[in-house]
């Protein structure tokens, strides 16, 4: 060895003056520090290049200060090295002697079956802690994880609202129920036939090519919008005939247009302009003043009709808004025909282990899942998810289902619109209420009752769009050149479904077109499945033909 350390360094050039008292410590050093003869040499170049030593001569004098070099750097390279790194104690050899490690274990990810598996777990852990002076690392990291806030949170499978409750104590009474633990599907109801399902809408198609909506488009869409909502206007035979509403007129005169705003920003009540249709004022704005309406909710990109006159020929005092007619429910789906369906809603993120199997529990005729998590009978996207095309409207995902199951796993568009057991439903990912909730201006009557969600909903009924918000929020990917008609609501469904981030609800949207009143529409947003720390909602619904007579619970994970 000494030898070899004498060998490098004279093929470094190096001479030792005491070899006697070099080789010794330079050899020392090799063992202390786990270097190699080409190593120690290395090292001494770079002390020997920081100090500037004059010469190639190595002098005993100089070990000192090499000593204290290779004493700094094994330091630095201690303190590179990954913090809290596990400490093997008397706990592991149970653990290495089994075949299943923590880290790999199966369910280890899963949501426990059991609250007893929790408490057992924490019994062991603490009577295993108490009997060792180093609990393991991977010990505490397992207890570490039976205390998160998941599995800590409240009120779990419990309903946080029922729609209907009498109905449905009622219908509870009539079966057959199985009270389970609290970590599990509270009811079970009997196995039902199996629902039909047909796909009315669903676009564009998987594989479209996107990112070309042009500025032409999107002007050419409007202004569809605007003359569509002008005919349903003059053929109802309520109103008149739509007139530009840029003209200055002493008179009243009835104008349909798109609210916008003057400028950037938000909406209020000194930026709302009118744009008119091509054909009436040639696309130009005006100014609106509502300082006369007692009642109104508006937002951008809402197509409305207006009363009132303009004396000056740039501001059009308004004195009545009309939202556009609903449209009248789907005439090819008799009531008669309509059966019960019972209806599992869920909506992204989707993790937890426990959702396939309160599904299967619950016997649901029709589960739907909205977000990343292909498992169940309806799949509809969701512009976060990170696997799939960034763009609304938004094709279905296209995946290979095997032959035994194409018949029970469906993948839709966003949004789409289809029936089950002859019972219309339309629904969209796109947090459209949210969206809705910080544009719009409002003011209300005092005799009126409040209903805010509600009246949010109603705005893509009454304006026969599932996204009538322009411009679209910031992060929609909103194109509109692609399927315009998939944002159509060419039909009022009888179930509206619309996951968002706002409170869960279960809602009755009351239509009437002319003098005849419509059934209502049920709107549902089931929440989000995880949401902040703790578990979120989802909702179990028993459609029955009828609002009247269904029931929806909302309830917590």
């Amino acid at each position: 060895m000494d030898a070899e350390i004498k060998a490098e360094f004279e093929k470094g050039g190096f001479i030792l003056v005491q070899e006697d008292q070099i080789l010794p410590k330079c050899l020392t050093y090799c063992i202390n520090y786990k270097l190699s003869p080409s190593d120690l040499v290395a090292n001494w170049e770079i002390y020997y290049l920081n100090r500037q030593i004059n010469g190639l001569k190595i002098e005993t004098s100089y070990m000192d200060g090499f000593l204290s070099h290779l004493q700094n750097d094994q330091k630095e390279k201690i303190m590179k090295e990954e913090p809290n790194l596990h400490v093997y104690s008397s706990d592991d050899i149970g653990m290495l002697n089994s075949d299943v490690q923590d880290d790999v274990k199966e369910g280890s990810f899963d949501t426990p079956n059991h609250l007893n598996d929790w408490s057992s777990l924490e019994f062991n852990e603490t009577s295993k802690s108490a009997t060792s002076e180093k609990p393991s690392s991977s010990k505490r990291l397992e207890l570490n994880f039976c205390m998160t806030p998941f599995g800590q949170r409240m009120n779990k499978f419990l309903p946080q609202f029922t729609f209907n409750d009498h109905i449905a104590e009622s219908f509870m009474n009539n079966q057959e129920s199985q009270i389970m633990d609290n970590d599990d599907v509270i009811r079970r109801v009997q196995p039902r036939e199996a629902c039909s399902l047909h796909i009315h809408q669903s676009l564009p198609q998987p594989g479209c090519r996107f990112m070309f909506d042009r500025i032409e488009d999107q002007f050419n869409l409007l202004e569809s919008r605007i003359e569509k909502h002008s005919k349903e206007f003059a053929t109802s035979g309520l109103y008149g005939e739509p007139t530009d509403a840029t003209l200055a007129s002493q008179k009243n005169i009835f104008a349909v247009g798109m609210i916008c705003c003057d400028g950037e920003g938000r909406l209020n009540e000194k930026s709302i302009m009118l744009q008119g249709s091509v054909e009436h004022s040639g696309g130009q704005r005006v100014r609106i003043d509502v300082q006369k309406l007692h009642q109104f909710s508006l937002f951008p990109g809402q197509v409305v009709g207006l009363e009132g006159h303009n004396p000056s020929g740039h501001c059009l005092m308004a004195s009545r808004v009309v939202e556009n007619m609903l449209l009248a429910p789907d005439s090819s789906l008799p009531s008669a025909k309509k059966q019960a369906i019972d209806h599992e809603q869920k909506s992204s993120p989707i993790s937890a282990s426990k959702v396939v199997s309160m599904v299967i529990a619950a016997v649901a005729g029709l589960c739907s899942v909205y977000g990343f998590f292909c498992s169940v009978v309806l799949v509809v996207p969701s512009i976060r998810d990170a696997h799939h095309d960034f763009v609304f409207p938004q094709p279905a995902f296209d995946v290979e289902i095997s032959d035994i199951t194409q018949h029970q796993i469906s993948c839709l568009g966003n949004p789409c619109l289809f029936s089950s057991n002859e019972i219309l439903v339309g629904c969209s990912t796109v947090d459209i209420l949210k969206h809705l909730s910080s544009e719009e201006i409002s003011r209300g009557s005092v005799d009126a009752t409040a209903d805010r969600i509600g009246r949010l909903a109603m705005h893509l009924l009454s304006q026969h769009n599932y996204y009538p918000l322009y411009p679209p929020s910031m992060g929609v990917p909103l194109d509109l050149s692609l399927a315009p008609e998939a944002l159509d609501i060419s039909s009022i469904p009888e179930l509206l479904l619309l996951p968002s981030d706002l409170a869960p609800f279960v809602k009755v949207l009351s239509y009437q077109n002319g003098d005849e009143k419509g059934k209502g529409c049920m709107c549902v947003n089931p929440g989000r499945l995880a949401k902040g720390i703790g578990g979120g909602t989802f909702v179990e619904l028993n459609y029955l033909k009828d609002p009247d007579n269904s029931y929806a619970s909302i309830i917590r994970i």
